[in-house]
């Protein structure tokens, strides 16, 4: 969670670029290839192969980048603190 902190803070206005130019599915595909490698280092999936490895991430990934993407699009209003609490309690 801290990882993720981090990298949106640190990309927020590269993502409110990519928002007002319409290029967000660019990033997308790099954020869920970071998540990707991510869930392959701290989460084996030894019988988690194929087509359910796969849809788990792209689940999984979608629905956090779109919860990031919101907070940007919405004016970063909630704070950092509430934002990782709803990612965490929709991540269990």
């Amino acid at each position: 969670m801290e990882d993720l902190t981090r990298f949106f803070n640190a990309l927020s206005k590269d993502f409110q670029m990519a928002i007002e130019g319409d290029y967000t599915e660019l990033l997308y595909q790099i954020f869920k290839s970071h998540v990707t490698q991510l869930y392959d280092e701290i989460i084996p999936f030894p019988d988690w192969t194929g087509a359910k490895r796969s849809y788990w991430i792209d689940f999984m990934s979608a629905g956090v980048f779109e919860v990031w993407l919101m907070w940007i699009k919405n004016g970063q209003k909630e704070s950092i603190e509430e934002i990782k609490a709803l990612i965490r309690l929709f991540h269990k």
